[in-house]
């Protein structure tokens, strides 16, 4: 048999042999990273471009440079295999072929006992062994790389064409292309005509994908960050950067790769396996200066490379993927509540995504740095963070503990294995819309544009996420619009606001008498019974309480500085709590007053973050916001921009930005009327 044949066997029998044997064992991918990989695959199978798990609750498109997804996307339609499958054993075979590329290519750069050298010794490096485990764009866009080398000379357009196709697979993997090709031509001067077309055909097709990569990424550092050479030697091992150091020489190629592959791996651990080549080749000129020397050195070889070849065993023993991890996630999927969002380490979250089937707070690959700080900070016991992102379950896992020293605190462990879930108590969270419903900002204008504008895109926008809100009603807009009262009553409730907007508080008490009678008595021939009542202006008073109360009234709603959670007043004093049966629900403080004039311009989620806050103590929390339809509409009232600043885009905005970020959240809600009822239970 061929000596040649026979060794090219050898390098894909012990490829074989590294990679496969640890995969019999085990049923799913033996990375982490792979099943993010796996996941996009199979999103892109369904035609799904938009990932709503592995990047927060809230999701994102995907960015990732989609080739390698979409030629693999293409197998899982074609063959009868799933995407755990395909990240199991499509990584051994493209590390076999990118072997073969790189000898061929080595032979013909250098000779072909350095590709058959520097082969073998890639089998000893573990950032090599990695791409065999790994169901990730690396080992393709290698591939390309090395294809775009061998065409550099005779055709540098084939090149180039590999160019683009490389930063449409992994763009870290195009910035070493271009970075290679452009130092082999500062070095090599008959490089350059070949690697400036090149260069132009790679940069001038990518760069529409390179603007909507930059434009699309929230963050363009991973968020491990600069690590600097600290993984060196568990990523290359000790024995083949000695002899790459021996074995230094200048050649342009091998230094061009070396350079490169310095450079980068300076930025992140992943980057390592740039130097891989470089350093097999340094390492390989090494090992045939000394072999030629020694009438034994077949036997040397063969005993120096199963010693090298250890450090890349045991490494590969390391990448099992921890049984009990996996367990823990699929002990999450059954036993979780629905649509939980958890919190874990960067390095779990496409494990967390894949497996549980739940969205992970921090994303993979490329998350958003403010997501970064705020895990942090949830982990180090940060409520309002925890109530933001909603999370229901914190995982602290090995690589949790590197990174968070402490578990989060006033959390209970709910399950016990390689790595534990935590559970927050969750909170119960009622949210009361309540509509103020009436002419355009009274009494200042006498216009109706927010009835007859702004109130159908209000009842639109909580239709479309199922709230019931309580709309407080004044009795001369009932008698103005009683179509649209009796439309309202079908799906809200219906409470009053009083007959006129005047202020309640300046009236004799059978003055008030008149004015809710009057109104309640217009309200219920259109609504059936009334029972919730806000004074017109907030203008309140303990004798309206009593006179509300007496007319059959449960709930008074109106804003006060002193209470900003429901309590039963005090027959003396309605700012005093008591023993009254009526219960007072008065508007959310923001800190300010929950309404869209007192807010103007913060984001009412922020403000819904800060009634939350504001209630920390409380495991119950209520959040009233208040409304008027003419909010939604554009007004003018010269005098009063301090009111009408807030009308039109803003306020439709905000309350369909709450409106989506609640529907996210578990959340409750309640109308006034309901309130009452589940309160004694509360």
């Amino acid at each position: 048999m061929d000596p040649a044949k026979l060794s090219w066997g050898l390098i894909i029998i012990c490829g074989l042999s590294v990679w496969c044997i640890p995969l019999i064992s085990y049923d799913i991918p033996l990375s982490w990273e792979g099943m993010y990989h796996a996941r996009v695959t199979g999103d892109y199978a369904q035609a799904q471009f938009y990932d709503s798990g592995s990047f927060g609750p809230d999701g994102r498109p995907h960015i990732y440079s989609p080739l390698f997804h979409l030629i693999s996307a293409g197998f899982l339609i074609i063959l009868p295999v799933d995407a755990a499958w395909l990240a199991r054993w499509t990584p051994p075979l493209m590390a076999c072929v990118l072997i073969m590329i790189w000898a061929f290519l080595v032979s013909r750069l250098v000779s072909r006992s350095i590709a058959l050298l520097s082969s073998l010794l890639l089998l000893t490096i573990p950032a090599f062994i990695d791409l065999g485990f790994l169901f990730s764009p690396h080992s393709l866009a290698l591939i390309l790389v090395l294809t775009g080398f061998l065409f550099l000379d005779s055709r540098p357009c084939i090149s180039g064409i590999c160019g683009i196709l490389i930063f449409l697979t992994q763009g870290t993997v195009g910035i070493f292309y271009l970075m290679v090709i452009s130092i082999w031509a500062l070095l090599d001067e008959r490089k350059r005509k070949q690697s400036l077309l090149c260069g132009m055909i790679t940069l001038g097709g990518s760069l529409p994908y390179i603007y909507y990569f930059i434009s699309a990424v929230p963050s363009i550092m991973p968020v491990f960050g600069n690590q600097g050479l600290k993984y060196l030697f568990m990523k290359l091992s000790y024995g083949i950067p000695v002899l790459a150091f021996l074995g230094i020489r200048k050649h342009v190629f091998a230094m061009s790769c070396g350079i490169t592959g310095l450079v980068l791996s300076l930025l992140q651990p992943s980057n390592f396996v740039y130097c891989a080549f470089p350093l097999a080749l340094f390492a390989a000129f090494f090992i045939q200066d000394f072999l030629t020397r020694k009438n034994t050195h077949i036997l040397i070889f063969a005993v120096l490379f199963w010693v090298l070849l250890i450090p890349s065993l045991h490494y590969s023993s390391k990448l099992e993927p921890a049984a009990r991890d996996y367990e823990s996630f699929e002990w999450l999927k059954p036993n979780a509540v629905k649509e939980s969002v958890i919190l874990t380490g960067w390095y779990q979250a496409p494990i967390c995504a894949s497996i549980s089937g739940m969205p992970p707070v921090l994303g993979y690959g490329f998350p958003d740095t403010t997501r970064v700080a705020d895990v942090e900070q949830i982990y180090g016991g940060n409520t309002r963070l925890l109530h933001e992102y909603d999370v229901g379950y914190a995982y602290y896992g090995t690589h949790e503990s590197m990174d968070y020293p402490h578990p989060p605190p006033s959390m209970d462990k709910v399950y016990s294995g390689k790595g534990d879930f935590l559970k927050p108590e969750p909170p119960v969270i009622y949210v009361l819309f309540t509509v103020d419903t009436e002419p355009d900002l009274p009494p200042i204008l006498t216009t109706y544009h927010g009835m007859e504008m702004g109130l159908p895109s209000l009842l639109d926008a909580f239709e479309s996420y199922d709230v019931r809100a309580t709309f407080f009603i004044l009795g001369e807009t009932a008698q103005h619009y009683p179509d649209l009262i009796e439309l309202i009553a079908q799906d809200h409730e219906i409470g009053c606001h009083g007959m006129h907007h005047i202020s309640l508080k300046e009236l004799s008490i059978p003055e008030k008498v008149q004015q809710v009678e009057e109104a309640t008595g217009i309200l219920q021939r259109l609504a059936g019974p009334i029972t919730s009542f806000r004074s017109p202006g907030h203008s309140c008073d303990t004798s309206l309480i009593e006179i509300i109360r007496q007319h059959g009234y449960l709930i008074e709603a109106s804003a006060c500085k002193e209470y900003a959670y429901p309590y039963f007043p005090s027959e003396e004093d309605w700012l005093e709590e008591g023993n009254s049966d009526l219960l007072r629900v008065p508007v959310s403080h923001a800190p300010s007053y929950f309404y869209a004039p007192l807010v103007y311009p913060r984001s009412w989620i922020e403000c819904y973050l800060d009634v939350l806050d504001s209630q920390s103590d409380r495991r119950v929390k209520i959040v009233v916001i208040g409304l008027h339809p003419w909010e939604l509409v554009y007004l003018e009232a010269p005098g009063y921009e301090l009111y009408t600043q807030a009308c039109g885009d803003y306020t439709y905005t905000e309350l369909s930005g709450l409106l989506r970020y609640l529907s996210h959240r578990r959340v409750n809600y309640l109308t006034m009327s309901e309130l009452y009822r589940v309160w004694d239970v509360l």
